[in-house]
């Protein structure tokens, strides 16, 4: 029973408890104020709303947005940035992009429509480079050593922080802006000691320029056993997924990011999916993660891209990624970096050929392949290609080679290419979580 005492007392003690209960919750909002948009988890969003990931891309991009990050738009350094971003890509997209779109819509046919999935080894983040080329596939794939990096967070940058940040963008962006393809030195320095810290910083500023909705990201690994874990990218700390602050290979997890996405001129408004997986192609890294492989084999078959791919699979000792390619792929586009010519059986590829072959640039001239070059003398008919590609930028010098496999029977595993990308994305996990458990 409640005394007299306390009766008369009783409206006193709730209004306390009231204003108490009122003050901790303002200081929790003052608290979180500066970050707070970067501490909260959200749902994937759909339609034409700019959901706040891709706030953050097209922020990153130099495109203006709406909401929390608006205010920060009139600094000098994002306004010069924007500016400077604008015109390079103009640049880019005139010089390069629209002649290489226009070409593998005429050049690859099906290749260049595909709605499977595209694996883009030695990628670094080039996710407009293989986007470019094959615009409407669900799937991409892309694999190379880089760091992952986090969503930056501009809320609680101070003015050097801000300023590091952006001057680090561009320098990261000069390769692809210059030369369309990333120097793996240059990359590494750029990403690790600046305020960028990895890839994913730039895979949403190149989803922005490529006028894509970021819907969603999130970190993905998986380890030995074949368990999949994902973290969304806002919220999730270091403690909770290492790889975040790792710059060393993390052999006991296959680390990479997911990243959700609507391209602009999608007519279904089916989403897409881009994974960036960090992992060394080399024999005793590649295949000691046995259900990374049949994932992998749950989205064949595939088509492969490879551009200044710096002769990694001419080594002996990439025999087991060489022909993993060979054996899953429906369809490889390359310049002379990727696969060498004397692994593509004449029985299992129709080749065609495209450009002119010159030497390897002088940091790879023992990779020079004299059968190759013996096709570009006698085959008149091999067309000149319209603009650089590879470690040839430069219109008029550079190769590429289309291979199309004769036949390719996938048997009982067949992947649903037509459906939706979360169903893919169910089936993938079906069959290598069947494999581990070995039913």
């Amino acid at each position: 029973m409640i005394s007299d005492r306390n009766k008369r007392h009783h409206p006193a003690i709730i209004a306390a408890l009231l204003m108490l209960t009122l003050f901790f919750m303002y200081d929790f909002a003052v608290a979180r104020q500066p970050d707070s948009i970067e501490n909260q988890v959200f749902p994937a969003k759909k339609g034409h709303d700019l959901g706040v990931y891709d706030q953050y891309a097209r922020f990153i991009a130099g495109i203006p947005v709406q909401g929390a990050l608006a205010e920060l738009q009139s600094r000098p350094t994002w306004v010069e940035y924007s500016k400077f971003i604008d015109q390079s890509w103009k640049n880019l997209d005139k010089r390069l992009l629209v002649p290489e779109r226009r070409w593998a819509e005429k050049e690859l046919g099906d290749a260049a429509s595909t709605e499977g999935t595209v694996f883009y080894p030695f990628s670094g983040p080039d996710f407009v480079g293989v986007n470019t080329f094959f615009p409407d596939a669900r799937t991409y794939v892309l694999l190379a050593l880089e760091p992952l990096g986090q969503v930056p967070k501009f809320g609680s940058m101070n003015d050097g922080q801000f300023k590091s940040f952006f001057q680090s963008m561009k320098s990261s962006l000069h390769d692809l802006l210059n030369i369309n393809y990333f120097i793996s030195a240059h990359m590494d320095a750029d990403i690790e000691k600046t305020e960028v810290k990895g890839v994913l910083p730039v895979l949403l500023f190149m989803m922005a320029r490529s006028d894509a909705k970021v819907l969603d990201v999130r970190y993905w690994t998986m380890g030995l056993d074949g368990r999949v874990r994902e973290f969304p990218a806002f919220g999730t700390t270091v403690r909770e997924f290492p790889a975040l602050a790792a710059t060393e290979m993390d052999v006991n997890n296959i680390n990479g990011i997911r990243i959700e996405f609507e391209s602009a001129d999608s007519l279904d408004n089916k989403p897409q999916t881009l994974y960036y997986i960090r992992l060394n192609v080399y024999d005793q890294h590649f295949d000691r993660n046995r259900f990374f492989l049949s994932f992998l084999r749950g989205l064949a078959p595939f088509t492969t891209f490879m551009k200044s791919a710096s002769y990694v699979m001419f080594a002996p000792k990439v025999s087991a990624a060489r022909q993993f390619v060979l054996d899953n792929s429906r369809y490889i586009v390359q310049e002379d970096s990727g696969i060498p010519l004397k692994y593509f059986e004449p029985s299992l590829w129709n080749l065609h050929f495209h450009g002119r072959y010159v030497k390897p640039i002088s940091t790879f001239n023992q990779n020079h392949q004299e059968a190759l070059a013996s096709i570009y003398r006698s085959n008149k008919k091999i067309k000149p290609l319209p603009f650089g590609f590879g470690y040839y930028f430069k219109a008029g010098e550079s190769n590429l080679m289309f291979g199309e496999k004769r036949s390719m029977d996938r048997g009982k595993d067949e992947a649903p290419f037509i459906n939706s990308d979360d169903k893919h994305f169910l089936y993938n996990n079906a069959i290598f979580e069947r494999d581990r458990l070995g039913s």
